[in-house]
């Protein structure tokens, strides 16, 4: 590989998922991965929007990089090689998400802090939250999405429909999806099977729309009403 693919994302849409992805093709290409989830983390995650540091330590590196799970400053001449996927959840579930994690299953979060949101609710989590994750969309839609050597991909694919996902992401990747090891990784789709949602486990239903179901009528409107150029532009329903 003569170049790097840098995957971005956000928190809550199946990172995890996407990074078991992108090491298994590292592994079948033997190509480069830099990620901050390997056993052994050569990359460091920016932990504030618009990082211009990051790409530092992607100097003369070329494979594949991330999740990203920030958007990053992006240099014209540092980039110019770079080709980018872009990875991305309804924001309103990604809030709806975000609640139930950090309230109860996220591994390092202070128990005070946990309670503090039970208490809160999940309906003023997302309401308090949203211009936070809200930066981050309009960041990758203004820096990211326009680039012409971005694939755009969606969370909600990727776990409904896990072999369209695949192909897409390949295609990216310039390898061929017709593959059989690859149409196998494509059926891998563990997330579609679970029913029963348990809070407490970390494990919960990856459907998309659980803001329909965790979210009042009016938090929904209000968030609708926030996010329609976000939504409207990725294509989410309002």
């Amino acid at each position: 590989m003569d170049h790097r693919i840098v995957v971005f994302t956000v928190h809550k849409a199946a990172s995890l998922g996407v990074y078991d992805v992108m090491r298994r093709v590292a592994m079948l290409e033997k190509w480069p991965l830099y990620s901050a989830n390997l056993q052994n983390a050569n990359l460091i995650e920016p932990v504030r929007a618009r990082d211009r540091e990051f790409y530092q330590q992607l100097e003369g590196k070329k494979g594949l990089v991330g999740p990203v799970r920030m958007p990053v400053a992006l240099d014209a001449e540092t980039i110019k090689n770079d080709r980018f996927i872009l990875h991305l959840r309804d924001p309103r579930d990604v809030l709806v998400s975000m609640f139930y994690s950090f309230s109860f299953s996220h591994p390092g979060v202070d128990e005070s802090l946990r309670e503090e949101r039970r208490q809160m609710g999940v309906n003023k989590f997302a309401l308090e939250n949203s211009a936070q994750l809200k930066r981050k969309y309009e960041l990758y839609i203004r820096d990211v999405l326009p680039l012409p050597r971005t694939t755009f991909l969606k969370y909600e694919t990727f776990v409904r429909n896990r072999p369209e996902w695949m192909r897409a992401f390949l295609t990216a990747l310039e390898l061929n999806p017709k593959s059989w090891r690859y149409r196998l990784m494509g059926w891998r789709n563990p997330a579609a099977k679970v029913r029963e949602e348990n809070i407490h486990a970390h494990i919960r239903k990856a459907a998309p729309g659980d803001y329909l179901e965790k979210l009042t009528d009016e938090t929904r409107a209000a968030l609708n009403t926030d996010w329609e150029p976000i939504l409207t532009k990725l294509d989410y329903s309002l």
